[in-house]
Order: structure tokens, then sequence, then C-alpha cells
């Protein structure tokens, strides 16, 4: 892997100091156009992800499907087990793999061993791993409580859930949380009404979860019963779905619905994500008085590497409506012996409306300086609507990005290239790109960037300035990040 990214970087720093021309579109008749010619790409994308075929040649292979039986010993497709809690117990080796059948389904966590593959055999749709306990339109009964229109599972859910997807994804809930003010007063964490209990549930599809008193969710829906209007109700329960582990990959699953991370590490070597389908997660409550907020912080991203990473590579994935990122390194830096992030590849995914695209960081001002992030490539990605999703229900409105660096963070970096993607709008900035160090910031080339006229291109260099997206940021692309070959289109209002 290191090698491949290493060729790359020099083929496309080839390509910016060859290439001088930065094209602008600028009509609204040829936008409209580029607009409809990219959803057709887009669906080709997210079609051939979809249906990629597994190729994977290992000595030892496990196999486990919904006839499965945990008795079996799993070692062919007859017999096959049945359940993610006898997987996670297997004592699996490096260089194995664990193939899951097509078109099943399971429910839980899945924990990864050091070394192994997680792929998928058969014929039909990948193989799909919910957070989601259960599908509560089927399993369990919504319960008219004493406030109009305001429902009540009545089933006891101790974790946090971040929202509850309706008919697969159709509709969404909005997940109420309190403002805690300083006369001890509770406020509706979007419209700061007062809001106490389930009681002051208003609006449909909102929800409360009392998941420290009672356990209980409670949803208003103002056309009836929740199992009655809904044929699938998929709670986003918090916890990581796969808890990743060093030289594992994972290839051809579809993970869903999970409250914290789809696939979640701390530090992590040689971990691969490929022809992947993750989709409607985050959401659950992190802290509930992170960075002195008077109200619960939530989080959840789709690929999260939090630590020290090498060789880590997210490739050929359809990513959707994710509360935070879709692909991440990241680490704050409060740590005392230096941290790399080396060799990291993000390509030919399909991206769609998340908060972020792409986040990063490793570290605050504040915290040790010789963290490094080295050989860093983001390419051929197409990046659509940061900030359009369910996400947009956070509080902090001012955040979406397709590329997000946060711009107080030290971000150190060599060999950083972003290259040949499609950033296509954003309800925040476009790109969100900075570091301490102009030296630290990556070289961009060939990229699309469209974005409504006059809206943010975002907060770029060392000094952090906010751009506009108006008929200056060709010359502010070119200038800081040295991109000579790309495209500017503007969507009018």
């Amino acid at each position: 892997m290191k090698n491949i990214l290493h060729r790359t970087l020099l083929l496309i720093t080839s390509l910016v100091s060859t290439t001088s021309l930065l094209v602008s579109c600028s009509s609204a008749d040829d936008a409209q156009q580029f607009l409809s010619k990219l959803d057709r790409e887009a669906e080709a994308r997210k079609q051939e992800i979809l249906s990629t075929p597994t190729i994977l040649d290992r000595e030892k292979l496990y196999y486990i499907s919904a006839e499965g039986n945990d008795q079996n010993d799993g070692l062919t497709p007859e017999t096959a087990i049945l359940s993610l809690e006898h997987l996670n117990s297997l004592d699996l080796q490096p260089g194995d793999g664990v193939m899951f059948r097509r078109g099943d389904l399971w429910r839980g966590q899945l924990k990864a061993k050091r070394g192994v593959t997680y792929s998928a055999y058969g014929k039909g749709e990948k193989p799909r791993i919910y957070g989601s306990p259960y599908d509560a339109a089927k399993v369990g009964k919504w319960v008219e409580t004493e406030t109009r229109n305001v429902y009540m599972y009545d089933g006891e859910l101790p974790n946090d859930i971040g929202t509850l997807v309706f008919n697969h994804g159709q509709a969404h809930a909005f997940k109420v949380m309190m403002i805690h003010e300083e006369d001890g007063s509770t406020l509706h964490i979007e419209t700061r009404e007062p809001f106490a209990s389930y009681r002051d549930l208003k609006r449909d599809l909102e929800f409360y979860h009392d998941y420290r008193g009672e356990k209980r969710i409670y949803l208003c829906s103002t056309e009836g019963n929740p199992a009655e209007r809904f044929s699938s109700i998929e709670l986003l329960t918090k916890g990581h779905i796969v808890l990743a582990a060093s030289g594992a990959t994972f290839d051809n699953l579809c993970i869903k619905y999970g409250g914290s991370h789809g696939i979640g590490s701390g530090t992590t070597k040689d971990l691969t994500v490929t022809n992947c389908e993750l989709g409607w997660i985050g959401g659950s409550i992190q802290s509930e008085s992170a960075f002195g907020r008077n109200h619960p912080t939530r989080y959840g991203n789709a690929v999260e590497i939090y630590g020290g990473c090498e060789n880590f590579m997210v490739s050929h994935c359809y990513i959707y409506q994710i509360y935070d990122a879709a692909v991440t390194h990241q680490h704050q830096g409060d740590v005392q012996e230096p941290l790399i992030m080396r060799n990291v590849i993000y390509s030919n995914n399909l991206i769609e409306d998340c908060v972020y695209s792409v986040e990063y960081f490793l570290g605050r001002e504040d915290t040790i300086q010789t963290h490094q992030m080295e050989e860093i490539l983001i390419a051929n990605n197409i990046m659509r609507r940061a900030g359009y999703g369910w996400g947009k229900q956070r509080p902090d409105k001012e955040t979406p990005a397709h590329i997000k660096s946060w711009s107080h963070h030290t971000n150190n970096a060599t060999n950083f290239v972003v290259a040949n993607n499609i950033f296509d709008r954003s309800t925040h900035d476009l790109l969100n790109i900075a570091a301490a160090k102009s030296e630290s910031m990556p070289t961009l080339a060939n990229n699309t960037y469209i974005q409504h006229r006059g809206a943010s291109a975002g907060s770029w260099g060392s000094e952090g300035v906010v751009y506009t997206f108006d008929d200056t940021v060709a010359k502010s692309l070119k200038e800081l990040f040295g991109e000579k070959s790309g495209k500017i289109i503007f969507v009018e209002e």
C-alpha cells in the first residue's frame, strides 16, 4: 500500500506542475446540466459499489449464515455458524477469512480479530450488519401516553438512541435534547421552547429518550400508532457496529443503523475497508457536558481511527446519512509520545448527505507539537451535499464541510494530496482546510468545486481566513493550494 500511495503522490504532483488552467462554469444552465450529469455519474458509482463481487483468497475460511448453527465448525457453507456472538468467540488467526452470506441480516456488534478479512459469499445483496437491536415496528409495542399524539415504546432501551429511521430511510426522527439554563430551567434544543419531559413533545416525529430514568423512547406521531404508520423502525443504538483491529479487512458488507461509529478503532495499523455500504450512523450522546456546553454533545462516524494509524484505506465504498464524518483519522493529540498518521488513502468512494465527508485532525495548539501526518491521499471521490442529511438537526449549524480539518488544530503534514475529487455543495463550508503552518497544507489538483454563489468556500490556510465562493475563489485555490487544473461550478440561488 505504501508503494502505491507513493507512486500516486508522484503522479499527481507531476500533474500539478504541468497544468495551468482552472476552468469556471458560471451560467445557471451549464451548472444545471453539470449537476444532472453528476446525478447519473453518482448513481452509476453507487450501483457499481453495491454489486461488487467478492474476490478473496484465504487459506482458511469460516462461513456464517442466517440458516447456520453455532454447533457447526463453520468451515464450509453447509456447516455455517449462525450468530455474531459465536463468531466473536472464535479463535481466528491472522490470514483467516470470514464469509457472511449475501442477503442475510445480523443484529449486534462484530468484534474483529487481528489480521482477519471479513467479506461475503453467495449471490444477492451485501450481507447486512445492523446496530439496531430489532425492527421496532415488528418487535414490541407502541403505547399511547396521556399526552396527545405521543407514544411510548414499551421496551427497555438503556443505551442512548441517536435517531429512529422509518421505512429504510423514507423518514427519520428528530432527537430532542435539553438545554440546561443557569436558573435550572430546561429548553428544547432546537426551538428554545420550555422542555422538561416527553409531555412537551409537539411536532411530528420528534422523540425523547429517557435512557437514564425509565429507559424508554417517546415519539410524537401525529398520524397514529408508529407501528401501524411505518413498516419498519430501526433504532440507532449507542455503540460501534464493528470494532476494528490491526490488519483487519472489511469487504462487501452493509453496515447500518448504529448510534456511534460504523467501523471504529483506536490506534491501528493496516486497516482496509473496501466495497462496503455504510449508512444511517451516529447521533447518540457522546457527553452530557463536553466543551463546557449546557447541552449534550452527539457523535458518530462511518469509519473512524482515533489515534495513530499506518496503512489505512477506505476505497470504493458508498457512505451516506452520517451524523458526523463519513471517514476520519483523528486525535486531540493529548498524549506525550509522538502521534503519527501515515499512509492514509480515501479513494473512489461515493459520499452523500454526511455532515463531513472527510474529517482529520491530530492536535490542538496546546498539545505536543511532534505529531505528524505523512503520505495522505484523498482522490477520485464523489462527495455530495455536506450538511444536507439528517445531521442537520445538530445544534451547531456552522460546521458542515466536505473536508473538515478544524482550524484550531496544528495538523502537521507532509505529502498530503487532494486530487480528482468532486465536492458538490455544502450548507456551510465547501472545504475547511487549515493548519498552523503553511507547509502543512495539502496540495489540491484537478478537483471540481460546486457551491452556491456567495456561500462559504471555507476556512483555509494557516491563518484560517474565511473565503467566499465567488469570482475570486479560483485565484485563492491556486495561491493557497496550488490548484491549477480544477473546475468551478457556481450554483445560482
